[in-house]
């Protein structure tokens, strides 16, 4: 997907975010944080040139849809493009500084994921607080590495 399209993405989730009560609608408000993350750790190896910005989705691992002339799709196997999550897939390779700082960011943030979406853990205002330190982070980074033109 294009740096662009992420950032796209990235405004639209932020301000769904910022109209959300982090507490009572905390599900909601996680997931808008966790796809903003994910657009941002995207967009982020685009600009860094570690993957890929062509217009191909992966659906798993190595596996991506393809956009044909015709206006159909294919399934291409593919290197590394959007991931899902950050680590998943893996990117092979030394990472530079920042992108090491934005992949920590993100991996903080979805330390909360299974124990308070799928787990019996009750989102409290210090996890909503580590969240927002986390966005921040990430966002701090997002914009640091990617070109003004192509932010939010």
């Amino acid at each position: 997907m294009k740096i662009s399209s992420h950032a796209e993405k990235i405004g639209r989730l932020l301000a769904l975010r910022d109209r959300l009560d982090p507490l009572e609608d905390f599900e909601l408000w996680y997931w808008t944080c966790l796809t903003a993350g994910t657009n941002m750790w995207n967009a982020s190896l685009h600009a860094a040139g570690i993957t890929s910005e062509e217009r191909a989705f992966s659906t798993i691992p190595g596996v991506h849809v393809v956009p044909q002339g015709d206006g159909g799709w294919r399934r291409e196997l593919r290197g590394p493009g959007d991931v899902s999550h950050v680590g998943w897939p893996p990117i092979p390779g030394e990472m530079p500084e920042p992108i090491q700082r934005l992949e920590a960011a993100l991996h903080a943030l979805e330390a909360h994921r299974d124990p308070c979406l799928r787990g019996d853990r009750t989102p409290t205002r210090a996890i909503v607080e580590e969240c927002n330190l986390a966005m921040q982070q990430a966002l701090s980074v997002y914009l640091a590495v990617v070109r003004p033109e192509m932010r939010p």
